[in-house]
C-alpha cells in the first residue's frame, strides 16, 4: 500500500538520467526535418547575420569535445528570448551535444553569444527580427490541455512512476508544465525527468532538467525540435521522476480528460483525481 500524503516518507529511488545544471532530452521518434518556423543553427553559422520572426524558435545545435561545454548564452536585448538548452540525444562519446532553445519576442537586433567552459571560444551570431509572419506568431504557445482546479495542499512524491493522462486537441505538443511544491526541504535542487508515452506506454520524448527548490512551484520542459507529432483525442500520459525535494500537486476531481496514476494504479482509490499541468502545442 502506497503512501500519498503532505509528507512523502523515503521510498526506493526512480534510476535518474545523469545530467548536468542544463537539459536532457531525448525524442524516440524518427528524426525531422524542422518546420519553416524554426531557424536551426550550427558551429558552422558562427559569425554570420540570420533573419528570423516574432514568435518563431531559433535552435542552435553545438558539439563539445571532451569535458568541454557551452555555457548559458547571453542576448544583447529583449528582442530574442532564451527558453532552454537541451542535450541531443544518443550522447556523443566524443562530448555532449547541446541544442539552445530560443524564441524571437519582438522585432528589432540582437546577438546571440554562446561562450565555452573550458577553451576561449564563443559561438557568436547576429539575428535580425521582423515582425510576425501569417501563421507564425504564438506557434509554439498554442494553450491546450490545464487543470484549473484550485489546489488544496495534496501532492505526492516522485519517487516512484507518477504520471497524468490527457488527451490533446492539437496536432504538436511543444511544452508541457507541471505545478510542484518543496516536500522535503534540504537540497537546493533537485533533476527532475518529464516523460510523454503514447497509450501504449512507448516513450515520445524524454526531458530532465535541474530545478531549483526556490523555483519549483511551476516548472517548464520546452520540447525541443518543434515539438512532437500527437493525434489529437488520443491519450497520452505524462510522467514526472525525481527525488525525495519536490512532490507533483494534484486534486480531488479536476481535469476529466485523463487522470493522475500512482505505480500503475489510480492515485486515489474510490475516487478521480488528477495532477496539476498544462499543454501546449501548435498546428
Amino acid at each position: 500500500m502506497h503512501r500519498v500524503s503532505r509528507t512523502a516518507g523515503p521510498l526506493a529511488l526512480a534510476l535518474l538520467l545523469a545530467v548536468s545544471p542544463w537539459l536532457l532530452a531525448q525524442a524516440t521518434q524518427p528524426s525531422q526535418r524542422p518546420p519553416r518556423h524554426i531557424l536551426s543553427l550550427t558551429q558552422e553559422h558562427d559569425g554570420q547575420n540570420f533573419a528570423a520572426a516574432v514568435g518563431e524558435r531559433i535552435e542552435i545545435t553545438l558539439q563539445s569535445i571532451g569535458p568541454q561545454k557551452w555555457a548559458t548564452p547571453q542576448i544583447s536585448s529583449s528582442v530574442v528570448r532564451f527558453e532552454d538548452v537541451v542535450l541531443k540525444m544518443p550522447p556523443n562519446p566524443g562530448g555532449p551535444t547541446q541544442v539552445f532553445v530560443f524564441t524571437a519576442a519582438e522585432a528589432g537586433r540582437a546577438r546571440i553569444q554562446i561562450p565555452n567552459t573550458v577553451s576561449d571560444a564563443t559561438f557568436s551570431v547576429m539575428i535580425d527580427v521582423a515582425a510576425a509572419r501569417a501563421g507564425g506568431s504564438q506557434a509554439f504557445d498554442t494553450p491546450d490541455q490545464s487543470n484549473a482546479a484550485e489546489w488544496k495542499d495534496a501532492w505526492t512524491n516522485l519517487l516512484n512512476d507518477v504520471r497524468q493522462t490527457f488527451t490533446p486537441s492539437l496536432p504538436k505538443l511543444t511544452r508541457v508544465e507541471v505545478d510542484l511544491v518543496v516536500g522535503n526541504p534540504g537540497p537546493p535542487a533537485d533533476t527532475l525527468t518529464m516523460t510523454i508515452l503514447d497509450e501504449a506506454g512507448q516513450p515520445l520524448t524524454v526531458v530532465s532538467k535541474t530545478v531549483s527548490a526556490k523555483d519549483g512551484d511551476r516548472v517548464v520542459f520546452v520540447i525541443p525540435g518543434g515539438g512532437i507529432a500527437v493525434s489529437p483525442g488520443e491519450s497520452y500520459s505524462i510522467r514526472l521522476s525525481g527525488n525525495a525535494l519536490f512532490g507533483w500537486k494534484y486534486v480531488v476531481g479536476g481535469y476529466d480528460k485523463g487522470a493522475a496514476y500512482f505505480n500503475g494504479n489510480p492515485l486515489l482509490r474510490g475516487a478521480h483525481s488528477s495532477f496539476l499541468f498544462r499543454t501546449f502545442g501548435a498546428s
